[in-house]
């Protein structure tokens, strides 16, 4: 018989021993898979030997079942069998024979006649169909819907319909038989769950008739693709010649071998396997998938670089195809977990997809064999991804809405259920913007500002009452400027346009007001300021229950005033007015409880009242207050007071720690914002370089660039560095980027005008100068703001006025100035002194300029005592004091090159004779700490060396001339020095002052 030689001695006969090697690509799902492959071979065998078999091959999606088969084909085929083969097709599966047709259309090696034949009988099993004589569960046929076992079995119950039927099966089955005499029959099916029940009931037939026959029926069937079990299992299992291959994912062994195949060029080390296991599991299906996204280990490199790793769209395509073909429970399962995430319990899981328990039990199994998920989780964000991705958009908003509101009733923490809510973007629930609102708060804790900033957005667009829609827009404002200040001032300006609409209930003005305020916003402030007392007094008089819930005070000057100061607390001098129309500005007259009001912020500073309160009230704060958005501006205010107290180094500290603080909470814009501080302690110190340094670290912070008023406020900054440095050209690229035109109208409109003002006279453009300096003075007068600690203009347009030859006028202003700085305000006052130096007669320029050394020495503003020294060098020298003159300009020339300040040194060595300086032998000083100067000694060295006479230091001292000069003696000689002119300069620092 033909065939017959092919097929003996216990393998299939003569043909070469299977490998993975000699099979090619197309058999790279066979790896792992010995065992399995010698039992389909052994069946074979079986087959040739007049034992026919009846083999399942079953497992999860994507393990090689198809590959089995077409091995089980192809072995045969090398036998010279014949080989019929069909695949079950979803849509498909209610075709009436569809799958017997195609094993005849895909059937290789029948002869004609037998062919023919088996057209023939499906051609009458169409027409009984037809007629109605189909051979279904309602004639008694074998099979019902769903391929469940029909009352009666193969018998049925049915009449000449049955018989009808069984008649032509027993045909087709003696057709194949007559085939079978002569050669091996192989007959191989794939997605056995997807046939439709007459081809199913004809191959049942066939399995159950040919055991003495050549004949070998293979199939292939998805593990737990149905949720009962369909009544062709059991009759596959009734048959004794039936058996059940299990086929399951590769593992680590297996995953590497196949990884060796697919990638033979890299090497499989523990790092990669990991990765791509982890991500696979071991389903071939998905290992090919991902070798198909390029080669693993660049995958793998890429995965290091990126917190949340993604996958290509083939891997995710097949990670779909691996849920479909697990069935659709599984499909569906595999929805409600890639939308619960970590909270997929099982209950609420079965709740979710509103399925019952051990339907959604036998799908998470589908889904476990296929290595999508472990224990109920994606093992991998990547597939989990992929699954939200694949799924339609209204279908994973409705899962997510659902989700929401399932974990709301079960109690489920704000965060929680908004984080759905979000994801559905839409709820027409009562409790939703509740539950958005604590969750934007509950997500601040942990400092992921945006995601509650998205929570918000979505609360307002779901909110429908006007008052809540107000707070939650302000609250939104706050929140946004942590990281995105820009963003928080569109807010308000949309808030703003919202006022000019009517759409703001009144007693919702005044958080609107504070919200322009913290962006020193202060025009803005003003005007909804001026909005809020319109309609309060419009409220007023209707009276009735809406007029008598109106606070009058709401739209009050001092209202307004305690605002105000509590933003700008190191106002001087009394509260803040509102804007006036015209020159001065004009203060609000307080009412005692209004007054203590405006006190009671602890952190305030009035230098008109008790100032060492305040600053033992700011330091109280910084010590015990947290970094919040509550605190923010207490802090930043408290920072202040020290700083214009003359505490630079307290405030210099406290800058840095909280710098660090905002940094640890990932806040950029409250990081930029305490660098402008730290810049503006560190310009104070008399540190250009170092503020350079923390303008430029707060304006990289600010991912907006210069759209921010904040932004515009460190420029000024940066520039006023940039301009002690000598670096003008740095100065005009910063001041030529644009800067947003509400700045103008911001309390950093008045610092950018003043350092652009700086600039104008650091290129000797004195009018343009002149107008900046004068424009600032107008506006801080006009806002109630003219505060010599923080805006010294009047100095500023002396200083033009001098170059202009205008003295008198200088004088006027600069005086004018002195009397509006408190006593406290060293630096301030230092710095007006040295200018009222410059403006005045030379008999008068000494003591002044004298005065203003010793106040900013004590300030600490190394670069203005620079200048103060550098100016009572020139005052020496025009008196003749040449030894003085040449003293005070050595200190000034050390102190600006200690401070980097190029256009100081320059004047100092035109204005000096710098090399005079060098014609005395030198010697190394001895650094002071190791001087070991007593008490006196130290106290008359650093009197000397801020340029007291040996008279003056007697004087001071209350000692004698000689013992003046015998404490110099013995510091000169500590020091290694040879006299008063190189004493360090750092000794002016090293006492207090003294009386």
């Amino acid at each position: 018989m033909r065939g017959a030689g092919c097929l003996a001695g216990g393998r299939v006969g003569g043909c070469a021993p299977w490998s993975v090697e000699s099979r090619g690509l197309n058999f790279l799902m066979l790896i792992d898979r010995e065992s399995e492959v010698l039992r389909l071979e052994s069946a074979l065998v079986d087959c040739a030997s007049n034992r026919a078999r009846t083999i399942v091959i079953e497992g999860p999606a994507g393990c090689g079942k198809t590959e089995l088969l077409e091995f089980v084909a192809a072995r045969a085929l090398e036998s010279d069998a014949v080989v019929l083969k069909a695949t079950g097709i979803p849509s498909e599966s209610n075709e009436s024979l569809g799958v017997l047709r195609q094993l005849l259309l895909l059937g290789a090696g029948l002869p004609a006649e037998v062919e023919q034949e088996l057209h023939r009988l499906l051609e009458e099993e169409e027409a009984a169909a037809a007629c109605g004589l189909d051979g279904g569960p309602a004639s008694g046929g074998l099979l019902g819907p769903g391929g469940s076992l029909a009352p009666g079995g193969f018998l049925g119950t049915g009449g000449s319909a049955t018989c009808g039927r069984a008649v032509r099966m027993r045909r087709f089955c003696a057709a194949l038989h007559t085939v079978a005499r002569d050669r091996l029959v192989v007959i191989c099916v794939d997605d056995l769950q997807h046939l439709d029940n007459e081809s199913l009931e004809y191959l049942l037939h066939i399995a159950g008739n040919s055991r003495s026959t050549r004949l070998l029926l293979a199939f292939g069937d998805v593990l737990y693709y149905r949720q009962q079990d369909a009544g062709y299992r059991t009759e596959f299992l009734r048959q004794p010649n039936f058996e059940r291959i299990r086929v399951d994912c590769l593992d680590r062994s297996g995953t590497a071998q196949l990884l060796a195949h697919l990638q033979p060029d890299t090497p499989v080390c523990e790092e990669l396997l990991d990765y791509a296991y982890g991500l696979t599991g071991g389903n071939p299906l998905l290992v090919r998938a991902l070798h198909e996204e390029g080669p693993i280990a660049d995958l793998l490199a890429e995965q290091k670089d990126s917190v949340d790793p993604l996958v290509g769209e083939s891997f995710a395509h097949v990670v779909l195809i691996c849920l479909e073909r697990s069935g659709p429970m599984a499909g569906k399962v595999a929805d409600g977990l890639a939308v619960l995430d970590d909270l997929a319990a099982h209950d609420l899981l079965t709740e979710l997809c509103e399925l019952p328990h051990a339907v959604a039990t036998k799908a998470m199994r589908a889904l476990r064999a296929a290595r999508v998920i472990v224990d109920s989780r994606f093992r991998h964000p990547a597939v989990r991804r992929g699954v939200l991705d694949g799924m339609a958009p209204e279908h994973r908003r409705h899962l997510h809405h659902r989700a929401a509101e399932l974990l709301h009733r079960q109690g489920a923490t704000a965060a929680t259920a908004a984080a759905h809510l979000l994801a559905a973007g839409h709820s027409d629930e009562e409790w939703a913007v509740t539950v958005l609102r604590d969750a934007a708060e509950e997500v601040l804790a942990d400092d992921v500002d945006d995601l509650a900033v998205d929570f918000l957005d979505l609360a307002y667009r779901l909110c429908g009452d006007p008052v809540q829609r107000i707070e939650i827009r302000v609250r939104t404002a706050v929140i946004l400027r942590r990281n995105h200040p820009s963003a928080a001032e569109k807010v308000a300006e949309g808030l703003l346009r919202a006022i000019h609409a009517g759409e703001v209930p009144t007693r919702q003005l005044m958080p609107i007001v504070d919200l322009f305020l913290v962006h020193r916003r202060v025009e803005e402030a003003f005007e909804v300021m001026t909005k809020a007392r319109a309609l309060a007094y419009e409220a007023a008089r209707a009276g009735g229950a809406e007029g008598a819930a109106v606070d009058t005070r709401v739209g009050s000057d001092s209202a307004l005033a305690q605002l105000v100061e509590a933003r700008y607390p190191w106002a001087e001098g009394g509260v803040l007015g509102p804007p006036k129309v015209g020159g001065g500005g004009s203060s609000v007259v307080l009412t005692p409880n209004e007054e203590r009001s405006v006190l009671d912020q602890p952190w305030s500073l009035s230098l008109g009242l008790n100032r060492d309160d305040y600053v033992i009230a700011a330091e109280e704060l910084l010590r015990h207050t947290v970094l919040t958005d509550a605190t923010l501006e207490p802090i930043a205010s408290a920072i202040k007071c020290l700083l214009f107290s003359g505490n630079t180094q307290k405030a210099g500290f406290w800058s840095e720690s909280f710098l660090e603080s905002a940094e640890r909470h990932g806040a950029d814009g409250w990081s930029a914002l305490f660098a402008g501080l730290r810049a503006e302690v560190a310009f104070a110190q008399g540190n250009p370089g170092c503020a350079q340094k923390y303008t430029q670290a707060g304006i990289a912070r600010i991912v907006e660039g210069t759209e921010s008023v904040l932004v515009s406020g460190l420029i000024a900054l940066q520039v006023m560095a940039q301009i002690a440095l000598g670096d003008i050209e740095g100065s005009a690229r910063r001041l030529n980027q644009p800067v947003p035109s509400a700045v103008y109208g911001s309390a950093y409109g008045l610092v950018y005008r003043r350092a652009r003002g700086h600039h104008h006279l650091a290129i000797n453009r004195l009018d343009a100068a002149l107008e900046d300096f004068v424009a600032v003075g107008e506006q801080a007068r006009r806002w109630g703001a003219d505060q010599p600690a923080w805006l010294p203009w009047r100095g500023d347009v002396a200083e033009v006025l001098l170059r202009l030859g205008e003295r008198k006028e200088a004088e006027r202003l600069v005086t004018e100035q002195i009397t509006r700085v408190g006593g406290n305000n060293l630096r301030t006052r230092g710095i007006s002194h040295r200018i009222l130096g410059a403006a005045v007669g030379s008999d008068e320029r000494l003591p002044l300029l004298t005065r203003a050394v010793a106040q900013l020495r004590l300030a600490g503003d190394r670069l203005e005592l620079a200048r103060a020294m550098c100016d009572l060098g020139d005052a020496h020298k025009q008196l003749g004091d040449g030894d003085q003159a040449a003293m005070a300009a050595r200190r000034a020339w050390e102190l600006a090159t200690e401070c980097g300040a190029q256009p100081l040194r320059a004047r100092i060595d035109q204005e000096h004779d710098v090399n005079s300086w060098g014609t005395t032998v030198w010697n190394a000083p001895v650094d002071i700490r190791d001087a070991k100067l007593s008490d006196s000694e130290k106290k008359v060295a650093a009197l000397a060396a801020r340029g007291y006479t040996n008279r003056d230091i007697s004087s001071r001292l209350y000692v004698t001339v000689s013992t003046v000069e015998q404490h110099l003696t013995r510091a000169y000689r500590k020091l290694n020095i040879g006299g008063r002119q190189q004493l360090p300069i750092d000794l002016q620092f090293e006492v207090d002052e003294v009386a």
